[in-house]
């Protein structure tokens, strides 16, 4: 059985677990400028889905705050990315950011960060940095990756670290 778990927009990742041969892969997602390459994103998924499989896709909405070009960019990557799992008849499911970091967090110490401002009391306020948190969580899940986009990248890739994670939710639960 392979799972896939997807993490869509731009700057997104792709990441399968093998369970039949306990190998992992990932792929950073292909763009042409700021969209998702649709053609080319349809051949990688064909790909691993020639067998059993289950896809996993984070179920992300409008991005609160961003402009409307940028929402609606996202939204037809995202768009186009459910077209391409449906066409190819893949078995998916989308799962809210809050319900896998729940499970994939767990016994992961979550990192906060300062958001330079106060409480009515004076206290600091801090809010949970999501990602620092999921590359926590992934690290020790899959030590033998590196979650690099390419190999002359030096910072893990955050798309990568959430379709993995993404991955390993789909194992676990389905």
């Amino acid at each position: 059985m392979i799972y896939i778990g997807i993490d869509p927009g731009a700057k997104g990742g792709i990441g399968y677990i093998d369970t039949e041969t306990g190998k992992t892969g990932r792929s950073k997602t292909p763009t042409i400028g700021d969209e998702v390459d649709i053609q080319t994103f349809c051949k990688f998924i064909k790909r691993l889905t020639k067998g059993d499989h289950h896809v996993i896709v984070e179920d992300v909405h409008s991005i609160f705050g961003a402009s409307a070009k940028s929402n609606f960019s996202f939204g037809k990557n995202v768009g186009g990315i459910e077209w391409c799992l449906v066409s190819l008849e893949c078995k998916y499911t989308k799962v809210t950011p809050k319900n896998w970091q729940k499970e994939m967090w767990e016994g992961v110490t979550i990192v906060q960060i300062n958001t330079g401002k106060k409480t009515p009391k004076g206290n600091v306020k801090y809010k949970n940095d999501t990602k620092a948190t999921s590359l926590l969580a992934a690290k020790r899940l899959f030590p033998q990756e590196d979650f690099l986009a390419t190999p002359r990248s030096s910072v893990p890739h955050d798309g990568i670290v959430d379709a993995l994670l993404l991955a390993e939710y789909g194992k676990r639960k389905f």
